[in-house]
């Protein structure tokens, strides 16, 4: 609806203060949708009570919020809750063979949406793999030097990981005693800090789970640190 002055001046009119505020002040309550000025509140408008706490589940280190989740779980020394790969489920098949993937346990996170929306998942994961110095057996399809073990993310399950961002680690040449790591640390051999992100489009609403699988040709491989961060956007 068109606006409409309370006071319309013709000529001849005396002008006066009172009847340009009223007209000023109907333009401003027009202008905002029929909102008057003793309704809009003159003191800042977001404060604590209008911002949702986050909820924390201490037992996996996540925190959920407005939007999505964050946290995992890093090492706490003899306290470490580590979870682990292991040849004797996925071995057998080489990665371009389609290996079956096994979840990594706990680390694995259903979200509900409320609506269309894109989700951004970041992860990360650092790993001790091996050292696997066994010799070959029936189902191993490598020998001790060749094995190595990888991660990828997984939507909905371990089904559909998504194989194209699986990273690999080699298995470890030995362990530097003194130091309790790996003798060659940073040169991907047995100590693997794994990072990566995947973005997926979801139709909603519905509930989603988002984790880490795992395929390895080495017998056990230890991950003592993970986290990620799931951040959906309602656009």
């Amino acid at each position: 609806m068109a606006y409409t002055p309370p006071n319309v001046f013709v000529t001849g009119t005396s002008v006066s203060a009172d009847p340009i505020q009223d007209n000023s002040d109907a333009l401003r309550t027009y202008l905002h949708d029929g909102i008057v000025a003793g309704d809009l509140r003159a003191s800042r408008f977001a404060d604590t009570r209008h911002i949702q706490s986050p909820i924390v589940d201490p037992y996996v280190g996540l925190q959920h919020g407005v939007t999505g989740w964050q946290g995992g779980l890093d090492s706490g020394g003899p306290l470490t809750r580590a979870t682990f790969i292991t040849c004797f489920l996925t071995a057998g098949k080489t990665l371009d063979q389609q290996p079956e993937w096994q979840p990594l346990s706990g680390t694995a996170v259903r979200i509900s949406v409320r609506k269309a929306c894109t989700v951004l998942f970041h992860y990360r994961a650092e790993l001790i793999s091996g050292p696997d110095d066994s010799p070959a057996v029936p189902g191993r399809v490598a020998t001790a030097a060749e094995r190595v073990v990888a991660i990828a993310p997984y939507f909905s399950s371990p089904q559909f990981t998504q194989v194209e961002s699986a990273q690999e680690t080699r298995n470890n040449d030995g362990f530097n005693t003194a130091e309790f790591s790996p003798s060659t640390p940073y040169n991907d051999k047995g100590w693997g800090g794994k990072t990566g992100m995947i973005l997926k489009s979801l139709a909603g609403p519905g509930e989603y789970t988002f984790g880490l699988a795992g395929w390895s040709q080495v017998d056990r491989v230890a991950v003592l640190n993970w986290a990620y961060s799931i951040e959906a956007f309602y656009v």
